[in-house]
C-alpha cells in the first residue's frame, strides 16, 4: 500500500473530528508490508479501514464488538482466514451507505484489524491453530479481494 499521511486519511472521513478519529503515528507504519491501513479508536469501540483500489482510496467506518462469553471457542477471520482458539476476532459490523441507517452488515475479523500482518507471519500473538502453505501472493491477493467485497457490500466501492 503507499504511505498516507493524516490529512489524505481525514479527507475520506469528512464526518468524523479529529478525536473521532483518534489517528494513530504514521511515521512508524511500515506501508510496504500493508494490504489496506487499519486501526482502532482508543476506547476500542470503532475501528477504521482505509483500502486503495483502481478508483483511488476508500474509506470505511466499522463498529467493534468484542465477543466476551466465558465460553472461548475457535473463530476465524472473514478476510485473512487466521483461525483462533479463542476470542481472536470481533464482529465488526457497519451501515450500508444509501440504505439511510436501516440496514447493517458485519464480518468477524482479526480484533486488532492486523490481518495484513497476519498474513505475513509478522505478529506472533497468538499463532494460528491451522498453518496454511499458501504463497503470501495468494494470501495477499485473498485478503485484498475480501477487504473489497465487504466495502462494496456496504457500497462504498463500486
Amino acid at each position: 500500500m503507499q504511505s498516507l499521511s493524516k490529512s489524505q486519511i481525514r479527507q475520506l472521513f469528512p464526518d468524523c473530528s479529529a478525536a473521532d478519529l483518534a489517528l494513530p503515528d504514521l511515521t512508524h507504519v511500515d506501508w510496504g508490508v500493508l494490504d489496506y491501513f487499519g486501526w482502532l479508536h482508543s476506547a476500542g469501540h470503532s475501528g477504521f479501514v482505509v483500502f486503495a483500489d483502481s478508483d483511488g482510496l476508500k474509506g470505511m467506518r466499522l463498529r467493534r464488538s468484542i465477543n466476551t462469553t466465558s465460553r472461548p471457542r475457535t473463530h476465524m477471520c472473514s478476510w485473512c482466514h487466521h483461525v483462533y482458539r479463542s476470542r481472536g476476532t470481533a464482529l465488526f459490523s457497519t451501515t450500508v451507505h444509501g440504505s439511510d441507517g436501516r440496514r447493517f452488515i458485519g464480518n468477524h475479523i482479526c480484533r486488532n484489524l492486523d490481518c495484513s500482518l497476519r498474513i505475513r507471519n509478522l505478529v506472533s500473538d497468538p499463532p494460528t491453530y491451522l498453518p496454511e502453505t499458501l504463497h503470501i501472493e495468494h494470501k495477499s491477493t485473498r485478503l485484498r479481494n475480501a477487504v473489497k467485497a465487504f466495502m462494496v457490500r456496504a457500497n462504498v466501492c463500486a
